[in-house]
């Protein structure tokens, strides 16, 4: 089987992660004091505004909640430009690495998982997958419960030999041959 939607969100965030590779060397070359090019710090700053628009729009597509250990944005903001990463102290810039350390480690936890989904979904024919979500439904759920209480209520009322049975049993209608044999 295999989920289209799935394989979108796959490849989204994969391209994702290497952009936000790309954007770890961006912080090393601003690290390391070099002279800047204007086109460098115009190239950086749309890399890291595309980076905060398509970590929003990831976030939307998986319909994740924004963790509060996801230090994506801030990393980020405090990338402002190259030339204030030239000017970062040590300890900022080991914070600054260690944020995005932790948002890496974030962001391919979650590849993985989308991964390892993408393998089961695989591994199943696309019956098992739509019996699978009709069986998971909250609404069938609800119909088959409504259904074993109906049915016990049934047992339970046609069970019971006394009359006090809550649906009345019918008698038996006439045939034609005894309306007509009785005067």
């Amino acid at each position: 089987m295999q989920d289209r939607r799935l394989d979108r969100q796959v490849e989204t965030l994969d391209e994702f992660v290497e952009r936000w590779e790309r954007f770890r060397g961006s912080l090393h070359g601003g690290f390391s004091r070099a002279s800047l090019l204007p086109t460098d710090e115009a190239d950086f700053l749309a890399l890291k505004g595309g980076l905060a628009e398509d970590h929003e729009a990831l976030l939307a597509d998986l319909e994740m909640e924004r963790d509060p250990g996801d230090q994506t944005l801030q990393v980020l903001a405090a990338a402002s430009s190259l030339q204030r990463l030239g000017q970062m102290t040590e300890a900022e810039t080991r914070a600054l690495e260690a944020g995005w350390n932790a948002s890496y480690v974030a962001l391919k936890a979650v590849l993985g998982g989308l991964k390892a989904r993408k393998l089961q979904l695989a591994s199943m024919s696309g019956l098992g997958y739509y019996i699978r979500r009709v069986l998971g439904s909250p609404l069938f759920i609800l119909l088959l419960l409504g259904a074993v209480v109906a049915g016990t209520l049934w047992l339970w009322n046609f069970a019971q030999p006394s009359s006090d049975n809550i649906i009345e049993r019918r008698r038996p209608r006439p045939t034609q041959m005894e309306s007509v044999g009785k005067p």
